[in-house]
């Protein structure tokens, strides 16, 4: 396979942004779920151009820049695809999650195509299925290459609110939600499995309109996943100010699910296994939802 050279970055479309390329030294970080059992994630960039306010990675340990600074800076792994073409072999039978750690299609990629790159790595490992996590339409770009992974492959969009209004506080460098529903809608009508992740959890306006909408999207399937606050997080300040401490709430929370637990009833989304259960046929209640679990 023939990658272009990493070292040559183009300069940056991104002049508010501090860009920093790096060379990697690994790009697969195993991620063990007990329930779904998740092999790796696969975060091709460090640090996120959304910035989204109450984003959990930005407690991650960074000796160069400070959680106030999220947002502001972002290092795409310039050799990432050539580390995961010279790793598929640990590919067999697994899944892979795009990213736990970045949005895979924040701004950046427009310009340098490194989720890309690295999904036309894993199009070549035909029993690795994909998890694709973003909040951004800029994945229809390559809708060709994701209908060509077939059953392989699932992205889920995240859409928090039904209120962009909320968005544009919490989420003010991220796309509107009207161009999530939108991108949701394209990828399920050109065959791409899809998921509406309501999570973090944020402020909803009408949870039963809003599960509704998400069934109508399209999508196969939904999740709805509670925020995790750092310790002493500023966000805290920004839910008191803005009246919003009640997603904090787990009956709040339980109200959302129950929503949309209605909308998309789990003997209408099963999906069969291939080899073993999918993350959209496995319901395993719990008290605190993780990343990866889904309602019903």
């Amino acid at each position: 396979m023939t990658f272009l050279p990493s070292t040559l970055a183009p300069p940056s479309l991104f002049k508010d942004l501090l860009v920093e390329p790096e060379e990697a030294r690994t790009i697969l970080r195993p991620q063990k779920d007990e329930r779904y059992g998740f092999g790796f994630a696969l975060s091709p960039y460090r640090g996120c151009g959304h910035g989204c306010r109450y984003c959990y990675v930005r407690e991650y340990p960074n000796a160069l820049h400070k959680p106030s600074e999220w947002g502001q800076w972002v290092a795409p792994k310039v050799n990432a695809p050539e580390l995961l073409w010279s790793q598929r072999h640990k590919l067999h039978n697994a899944r892979v999650f795009m990213a736990s750690a970045t949005d895979p299609y924040q701004p950046l990629e427009r310009q340098y195509r490194l989720t890309r790159r690295c999904l036309e790595v894993l199009l070549l490992c035909p029993t690795t299925e994909v998890i694709l996590h973003t909040r951004s339409p800029l994945v229809l770009q390559d809708l060709d290459l994701l209908r060509a992974f077939g059953d392989r492959l699932t992205v889920g969009l995240s859409i928090p609110t039904d209120d962009d209004t909320v968005r544009q506080v919490v989420e003010p460098h991220a796309p509107a939600i009207p161009s999530r529903w939108a991108a949701a809608e394209r990828l399920a009508a050109g065959g791409v499995s899809v998921t509406i992740a309501v999570a973090p959890l944020l402020a909803v306006h009408d949870a039963k309109a809003f599960a509704r909408r998400a069934r109508a999207s399209g999508a196969s399937a939904a999740w709805v996943g509670g925020l995790r606050l750092l310790k002493e997080d500023p966000f805290y300040k920004v839910l008191a100010d803005q009246g919003w401490l009640k997603i904090l709430n787990p009956d709040y929370k339980d109200g959302i699910r129950a929503a949309f637990q209605e909308a998309f009833p789990l003997k209408k989304r099963m999906r069969e296994p291939r080899s073993k259960p999918s993350p959209a046929s496995v319901t395993i209640p719990v008290a605190q939802p993780g990343l990866f679990d889904r309602v019903g």
